[in-house]
């Protein structure tokens, strides 16, 4: 008994070789130096507060406390912000320029995180191409962009490339309408007319159609036995839905018209745009409006033959006109006004053919001149979405969507950078299919696109999917480098709302919590997609 005892106490570890004490002990360590940091964090902002004095945390009545702290935010701005999603002005708080600057960040994040996706996964699928050109392409690009800093990329594409672009007389147009110049990029881009909301109904309803449908051939398929093309259907008859919305909303919902003399072509024509072309044929003597007989003509001969429309300035009648009037090639001047009256009175002044606008705006107007039975309204034909053509009027483009240089350098630059990262992903993810899976996908007979589509895709998702959420949220983080270009983000407003009111801990704050809750609600929906991509286990 006496040898046990001794031989037990001989194997007793002493605590300081013992790694559960060890443990313990470095966790206790490691909690003191943390709470050692944050309170030495704590006081140094507190005496750094105490030094500005009470003005940081004013109240509306004059004294100071702590939950007045975001009271400055109420106050007026005081500057300007050149671009905006929403209405603002130099009045309006630093809550309104905050939201602003919320916004141009959201804006360039999402339409970001969009086109880098897209051109991430096919950088992808082109590194494992047995093309070696296209191969060798897209490793020499993934390569170069992912060992380049991103700030020396933004620098590269606003001053040496966007900034270097002709003035706007000199445009450069690659094609379908798109205009290249030190301004931006001016392209194409789709309006909604007051139409739009009825032919919504008949979208959702074909949505709704697509999802009943496919749920009904899905259980007759389990029933029966026999395959059927369900998703084929239901898109086909969702199709269907949505495109006899489009002519029942066009022939039934048109509120807009044209007011015209009773006199002239245009009312003597079977419908309003073959009039507007007949005026213009009769100046021209040209048979025909095609791009080659006008290409024929001098500028200044188009110039005086176009077609002279009145409206009113921002009018929702005028992209719907523009595009009708383009696809006919009917050469036209819009001339603007603030007030109805105004377009009328040119109208009657024979300054312009037509005055084009609300149908009761211009019944009205009408009755107005002063021999109404000599004028009618002919009905113009309002289609929901308009598509809005870049043109070159004066010293402006009118129409179309324009991406400014400060926008288009930390857009294109985010997403070249951050889909050099999604293209190494995506091949990674793809080679983690094993090859009997590949082998088996031939074996039935797929095409090389269904075993991509059908078999490799949904599997490599599981893997592509969570290295892939770091990838968004740095883009979205990314984007602060904005600043460097001039783009009016989050950063660029709050370090103006800084150097403004000097509330440097707040406004930093307010930096914090903007983007932690976008990263939040990124990490939130990529999680809640990759609980469904994830397998289950029985």
């Amino acid at each position: 008994m006496t040898r046990n005892n001794a031989v037990f106490k001989a194997s007793v570890i002493p605590f300081w070789r013992d790694v559960r004490v060890l443990g313990v002990l470095a966790q206790i360590v490691f909690v003191s130096l943390l709470v050692s940091a944050l309170g030495w964090i704590g006081n140094n902002a507190a005496q750094g507060l105490q030094a500005l004095g009470g003005a940081q945390f004013l109240c509306d009545d004059g004294s100071s406390d702590f939950r007045c702290a975001f009271n400055f935010m109420s106050t007026a701005a005081s500057f300007d912000i050149g671009e905006k999603l929403i209405d603002y002005q130099t009045t309006d708080s630093y809550w309104r320029a905050l939201e602003v600057g919320v916004l141009n960040t959201l804006k360039v994040a999402t339409i970001g995180i969009l086109l880098a996706t897209v051109l991430g996964t096919l950088t992808g699928l082109a590194v494992l191409s047995d093309n070696w050109l296209l191969n060798r392409l897209a490793a020499a690009y993934i390569d170069v962009i992912r060992n380049t800093p991103l700030l020396v990329q933004l620098f590269f594409l606003y001053f040496a490339v966007l900034l270097q672009l002709p003035p706007l007389k000199e445009s450069i147009q690659p094609g379908f309408g798109v205009y290249l110049n030190q301004r931006g990029i001016t392209l194409p881009w789709p309006e909604p007319t007051a139409s739009f909301l009825p032919w919504l109904v008949f979208i959702i309803l074909g949505l709704l159609q697509f999802q009943v449908l496919g749920v009904f051939l899905g259980q007759r398929e389990q029933q029966t036995g026999k395959p059927v093309n369900r998703w084929g259907w239901s898109a086909a008859g969702a199709l269907i839905v949505i495109v006899a919305g489009w002519y029942l909303t066009v022939a039934f919902n048109s509120n807009q018209a044209a007011l015209v003399s009773r006199a002239s072509r245009v009312a003597q024509a079977a419908n309003t745009l073959a009039g507007l072309e007949a005026v213009v044929l009769k100046r021209l003597l040209i048979p025909k409006l095609t791009p080659d007989a006008l290409a024929t003509l001098e500028p200044a001969e188009l110039a005086a033959a176009a077609l002279q429309v009145c409206l009113l300035k921002d009018s929702p009648a005028e992209p719907n006109l523009i595009m009708q009037l383009q696809s006919r090639n009917i050469p036209f001047q819009m001339n603007r006004f603030e007030r109805p009256d105004q377009a009328t009175t040119a109208y009657a002044e024979e300054k312009c053919e037509a005055v084009v606008g609300d149908r009761v705006m211009l019944a009205a107007e009408r009755a107005a001149l002063e021999n109404p039975a000599g004028h009618l309204l002919v009905p113009l034909l309002e289609y929901p979405v308009v598509i809005s053509k870049p043109k070159l009027e004066g010293l402006n483009l009118v129409g179309g969507a324009r991406l400014t240089p400060e926008f288009a350098a930390i857009l294109f630059g985010l997403v070249i950078y951050t889909a050099a990262f999604i293209a190494e992903i995506v091949r990674a993810g793809i080679q983690s299919v094993t090859l009997g899976q590949t082998e088996a996908a031939r074996a039935l007979g797929l095409t090389e696109s269904q075993r991509l589509r059908l078999v490799i895709l949904p599997q490599a998702l599981r893997v592509i999917i969570p290295p892939l959420t770091s990838q968004y949220l740095n883009l979205t983080k990314n984007s602060s480098l904005a600043i460097a270009v001039a783009y009016p983000d989050l950063v660029a407003v709050t370090n103006t709302i800084l150097n403004q009111s000097g509330r440097a801990v707040q406004v930093v704050v307010l930096v914090m919590l903007s983007y932690l809750s976008v990263s939040l609600a990124i990490s939130a929906l990529l999680n809640w997609f990759n609980r469904r991509m994830a397998l289950v286990e029985r």
